[in-house]
């Protein structure tokens, strides 16, 4: 093991050791928090414990010192360095270093190039999120934290809906606040029945129901999907995509109006592009990436290999402006932190 001494050393001349970014690397960071942990109790004059600000910037997940002006990241499984005094402010590739400093933070793994995963999709789908009496809890966050994104689910027991009986009833709550003020807040009840398939599992979606307590309290919405949307996501194999025509009958209900009734038809085209490395608040995960076109609008959503996790998903506030929401550690399924 190097010594303390050495390591900061190394951190010092970070600029120099930029080179190893090249290399296919061999080890990664095997947890983000140990990591932490290590470096604030052996560099605190560079990481002083305890004074970080834990925040995201594109693709990384970082932790900023602002008293002495330090910062460290990670990003596809591989470990950043930036300081104002040392690496000129610039990003600095430390993961060798960082691994031969202390080998027990690290992990044997390889590390794949963004979207070169030919894994198929079903290796992200987690079935326990469909199993009755499964709860779970994502939050979400935006880069800056300005919008905060919370759903609570369990799923229950048989249920029946749209004339449609036997199906898997999610119910959830969903919270959405921007700059500290609730935008969004309502209890939903989504149905599905699942369909086992050679390629991988699909999801019939029959419809929903949400009832509102902001911004308009007491709106009650139901939504039935004839015929139900055939989500085939997981059965999906690098870069193939599916168009979804998706009929919804809608009723809107306000308290003490008669019920309003619409129609409104939508296509959707749902591409898989393979499995990569992620990095969000709450770790690194190899993680399935989807993408969903809707005319000239383009989101795409992140989801973890072999725990289902939604990861990171982007798209807009609601007000046309782009957003990526990040999942947080403070998620769980079945009580079990992530």
């Amino acid at each position: 093991m190097r010594s303390t001494t050495r390591c900061a050393a190394a951190l010092a001349l970070g600029a120099m050791l930029a080179a190893t970014a090249q290399a296919e690397l061999t080890v990664r960071p095997a947890s983000r928090d140990a990591a932490r942990q290590w470096l604030e109790s052996s560099l605190p004059s560079f990481f002083p414990p305890g004074a970080g600000q834990d925040g995201m910037a594109g693709p990384y997940a970082y932790r900023f010192y602002p008293s002495v002006g330090n910062a460290f990241a990670f990003s596809e499984g591989r470990f950043m360095v930036a300081s104002q005094s040392h690496t000129a402010g610039q990003i600095v590739d430390l993961t060798a270093a960082l691994c031969q400093a202390n080998a027990a933070l690290c992990e044997n793994t390889t590390v794949l190039p963004p979207g070169t995963g030919t894994g198929a999709a079903s290796d992200c789908f987690n079935p326990v999120l469909l199993q009755q009496g499964t709860t779970y809890r994502w939050d979400w966050q935006s880069a800056d934290a300005a919008v905060q994104f919370s759903t609570e689910g369990r799923i229950n027991g048989p249920a029946s809906f749209a004339g449609q009986t036997g199906l898997i009833e999610t119910e959830r709550t969903v919270l959405v606040s921007k700059s500290g003020t609730t935008s969004f807040n309502a209890r939903v009840l989504e149905y599905d029945k699942l369909e086992t398939t050679p390629q991988g599992p699909v999801l019939l979606r029959y419809g929903s129901t949400a009832r509102m307590d902001a911004p308009i309290a007491g709106m009650r919405t139901t939504m039935v999907l004839n015929p139900a949307n055939r989500v085939r996501d997981f059965a999906l194999a690098l870069n193939e995509s599916y168009t979804l025509n998706e009929v919804r009958q809608t009723t809107i209900e306000f308290p003490g109006l008669p019920a309003q009734t619409s129609t409104t038809r939508e296509t959707q085209i749902i591409t898989y592009r393979g499995q990569e490395s992620v990095t969000v608040p709450a770790g690194t995960y190899m993680a399935c990436k989807f993408e969903w076109t809707n005319g000239t609008r383009v989101s795409a959503g992140w989801t973890a290999k072999g725990t289902g996790l939604p990861l990171v998903i982007t798209g807009d506030d609601g007000a046309g402006n782009p957003v990526t929401l990040y999942i947080k550690s403070s998620s769980h399924i079945n009580g079990h932190p992530i």
